[in-house]
């Protein structure tokens, strides 16, 4: 990898100043979608290939995690879960 770097900056020369209307972010999006198009197309599809991998590792099913069914959520009724109580007032002296 340190090859790959800096083999493109051992054999070129100085830069020179740049212009009056010299843009960052218009260079480096020049760089990036010309010179270096392929590999950062191939670091995009290995950081794709990184983020299924972390999604696929974290679902697993594990014994110790807790389940809820959604259908049997919605299938409760009120009488089952809700209970009304009546209690007497306080009274204030």
């Amino acid at each position: 990898m340190i090859t790959i770097i800096t083999r493109g900056y051992l054999d070129r020369p100085a830069p020179a100043a740049p212009g009056a209307g010299y843009s960052n972010t218009k260079e480096l999006g020049r760089l990036l979608y010309t010179d270096y198009a392929y590999p950062l197309e191939l670091a995009a599809v290995l950081l794709l290939v990184a983020i299924i991998v972390a999604i696929a590792l974290t679902l697993r099913k594990r014994k110790d995690t807790k389940y809820q069914d959604p259908a049997w959520q919605v299938a409760v009724r009120r009488s089952e879960r809700v209970r009304l109580v009546s209690m007497p007032a306080e009274k204030n002296d």
